[in-house]
Formats: C-alpha cells, sequence, structure tokens
C-alpha cells in the first residue's frame, strides 16, 4: 500500500514538472524567440501590399502599431478624430519608414454611426484589407478621470461603452466580410488583434473603463472560436491584447518606472502575434513582464489582489488629480 501511494506521488510530481516545463517552453517561445519577418501569413503575393486599418492610431499603441506594421511592408489605414494629429502622425510614418503607404481616416469613435463605418469600410475598397487592429479606447469623462461610478452622469457611461465597446463591436461586424474575402488562397489569412486591458481584472475609480475592457476581451475570446468553426471565416484569426501599464500620451501619470513605453510595447505586439497564434491562444499579454504579473494576478488570493490593484490605481488617481489641480 506504501509502495502504491509513493508511486502515485511520483507520477503527479512528474506530471507537475511536465506541465511546468512545458508551459515555460511556451512562455519563452511566445515573448523571446520572435520570427525575423512577423504576420508572414497576413501578407499576400499580390504587387499591392497587405493593409491594416488601425483605430486611434494618432499617437500612442495605435500609432506604435502602425509604425512597426509599415515597418514590415504592410499599407496602414490611421483612424482617429483629430485630422491634425493624424496628419501629424502620417508624416511621422513616412519619415520612419520610406515609401510607407498610410491612409488617414478622420472618424469620431464616439459618435459614429453604422452607416458612417460602412461608408468608411466601401471608401477602402481598392486596397486589400488582412489586418484590422482595435485599438481606441480611454475613458472620455469629465475630470478628475479616477472617480467614484456615483459620480458619472449617463451620458459619461454612455461616452465610455460607445468608445470602447460600442465602436469596436460594430466595425469588427461589418469588417468581417472584408477579411474572410481578402483572398481566394485557401492559405491566405487574416487577422483582427483587439486592445483590451488588464483592468478587466476589475479596477476601481475608472469602473467603466475595466468593465468595457473585460467586455472586449469576451468579445475576442467569442468571436475566435465563432470564427474558427464557420466555413466562410475560418481563414480570420482574432486575438486579444491585454496590455499592462504603459507609458503613452493617454497614459502619462503615476506610471510605474518598470512600464515599457507605447512604441516598444506596440513592437511586443507586432512580434508575439505569431507564436500566440500558432500556440492557439486566445488572449496574450505581449510584454513578458505584464504576462508574469497577470499569471501571478489568477493565483494569488482576492485580499492581495485587491490591494495592489488599489495602491496602483491610488498612484494613479493622486497624479492625475495633481494634474488636474494644475491645469484648472
Amino acid at each position: 500500500m506504501t509502495t502504491a501511494i509513493i508511486y502515485i506521488l511520483a507520477a503527479i510530481g512528474a506530471g507537475v514538472i511536465l506541465l511546468a516545463i512545458i508551459s515555460a517552453v511556451r512562455f519563452v517561445s511566445l515573448h523571446f524567440l520572435h520570427p525575423k519577418q512577423p504576420l508572414e501569413r497576413y501578407k499576400r503575393s499580390s504587387a499591392e501590399p497587405a493593409y491594416a486599418l488601425i483605430t486611434g492610431a494618432s499617437a500612442g499603441i495605435g500609432f506604435g502599431i502602425a509604425k512597426e506594421l509599415a515597418k514590415h511592408g504592410f499599407g496602414v489605414v490611421i483612424l482617429g478624430h483629430v485630422q491634425d494629429e493624424l496628419q501629424a502622425a502620417k508624416k511621422a510614418l513616412e519619415v520612419a519608414t520610406p515609401g510607407a503607404r498610410v491612409r488617414v481616416i478622420v472618424m469620431d469613435a464616439i459618435k459614429a454611426t453604422p452607416v458612417d463605418m460602412q461608408d468608411m469600410i466601401e471608401s477602402l475598397k481598392d486596397i486589400n484589407l488582412t489586418i484590422l487592429v482595435n485599438n481606441v479606447g480611454g475613458s472620455a469623462v469629465g475630470p478628475p478621470p479616477f472617480r467614484e461610478l456615483m459620480t458619472y452622469s449617463a451620458a459619461d457611461v454612455d461616452v465610455v461603452i460607445n468608445q470602447n465597446s460600442r465602436f469596436m463591436a460594430l466595425l469588427t461586424s461589418l469588417m468581417i466580410p472584408v477579411l474572410s474575402n481578402s483572398s481566394s488562397s485557401p492559405e491566405d489569412r487574416s487577422l483582427i488583434l483587439n486592445l483590451s486591458s488588464q483592468g478587466m481584472a476589475g479596477v476601481p475609480f475608472i469602473v467603466m473603463y475595466g468593465a468595457t475592457k473585460a467586455f472586449n476581451h469576451g468579445f475576442s475570446v467569442g468571436l475566435a472560436r465563432e470564427l474558427e468553426n464557420s466555413p466562410n471565416t475560418r481563414n480570420v484569426d482574432c486575438l486579444a491584447i491585454i496590455p499592462g501599464d504603459v507609458l503613452s500620451q493617454g497614459n502619462s501619470k503615476g506610471v510605474a518606472e518598470a512600464a515599457p513605453k507605447a512604441d516598444y510595447f506596440a513592437t511586443q505586439v507586432v512580434y508575439t502575434v505569431d507564436a500566440a497564434i500558432r500556440q492557439r491562444l486566445r488572449a496574450v499579454s505581449p510584454y513578458w513582464r505584464h504576462d508574469v504579473e497577470w499569471r501571478l494576478m489568477g493565483w494569488l488570493g482576492e485580499d492581495i489582489v485587491s490591494q495592489e490593484v488599489v495602491k496602483v490605481i491610488g498612484t494613479k488617481r493622486d497624479a492625475w488629480n495633481a494634474h488636474c489641480t494644475k491645469t484648472e
């Protein structure tokens, strides 16, 4: 009996060690063994380049992704709501990658109607769109940005939902036929990237923002399963991107010292997609430190997680409150 128990415990231990090794190999492959030419499966063999439509691309992570895609031979369509910022971003992309093919779309994600979106897609019929990056997002409510939910007006609630979730869901639904029909070859694939956030774990004082990012995560996972199980869309991959703290134009106060800059994070997004799809992940934290943080949150108890989340958000809240006070 004792011998049998020893064998059982040894088998369990060996299984745990094997799983740990597999997990470590997958982690290293995802974050450190990058392809020389990422996203090749989403390019096309024709003379005209494949294009990516990136929302919220005038600055921050969206701009960084556009810059990295242009560097690797994709044409890019950058969408934002401020004409001057988009034109400046276009010039910067063309300087960073001479010969880059860049188009600009001015559209307000908060106010855009389905008709506006459909007309925009129609205007891009002359190019081959193979990638959609749903990056636009934020918490466009009056200052201070970090505050209790009970201070939100009905309009505030609608603004956050429209900006982060409604626009993304509607645009994606309209783009799926375009992406699925972007090539007659069954070997060619298309890609949807949806920016979520670690905020989906439940973040105080920006409750609406975190909740919409949780929607984006669930939307992406469900859509990925739907696409691969529908005959007409099996050539379309869908992946949720889960950033942690990233220093960017929209997140510039109370940022952790170890946080990556937006450009670097965007590079990690582009370089981890291939491995994430190959590993059949539905969501990925492209920056390795964020990935470790995200995994740890799943193992730690609520008391510890809550304490750390409140501490991090408290630092941001204080920094933004001080900034808002100075600018009044």
